[in-house]
């Protein structure tokens, strides 16, 4: 009887420990990467393409997640000429949008880093202009990203429709 109670006990204590899915008040909410109004409005292997003073710009939205500091998130990799920069994000249920980092630059996690909140859904309007870093996006609730600005330009989506998804 005395063995029986404490494995329930055991049972009990295990499962509440697993059932929990407790997150940072300096992060998400969610691993979300496809929100109903996503910002983004991209998925998996999706493809924009932009016209600017560089040439053509691509957004490529990869087909993995990676584990940074213990959230998945979802890659975008910007191609332009041979240059290749990839960041990695979290869209939250709610819309909300967490960047995690550039590969080669930071990463949450890493030397103290934290996940920084690019868009507050909340106060968004239906146009809002995300800064990362050296480039800033402007981005349109449902459409994504409809223009980029770089230190060599502005980049306008491709007018022939480019290798759009």
């Amino acid at each position: 009887m005395k063995r029986a109670a404490v494995l329930l006990i055991l049972l009990f204590l295990l499962v509440a420990g697993c059932s929990s899915d407790a997150t940072s008040s300096n992060g998400p909410t969610s691993d979300a990467t496809q929100a109903r109004d996503s910002w983004l409005a991209m998925g998996p292997e999706d493809v924009r393409a932009f016209d600017g003073p560089g040439g053509e710009l691509l957004l490529i939205f990869v087909d993995e997640t990676y584990d940074i500091d213990g959230t998945y998130a979802s890659a975008l990799t910007w191609k332009l000429g041979d240059d290749y920069t990839t960041d990695y994000f979290v869209e939250e249920d709610s819309g909300s949008l967490w960047w995690y980092g550039r590969k080669g630059s930071w990463r949450a996690g890493r030397h103290g880093a934290q996940p920084r909140l690019v868009l507050d859904a909340a106060t968004a309007d239906e146009r809002t202009v995300v800064e990362l870093g050296d480039r800033a996006v402007t981005l349109k609730r449902g459409s994504g990203p409809v223009r980029v600005e770089t230190p060599e330009g502005s980049y306008e989506p491709d007018p022939s429709g480019g290798a759009t998804s």
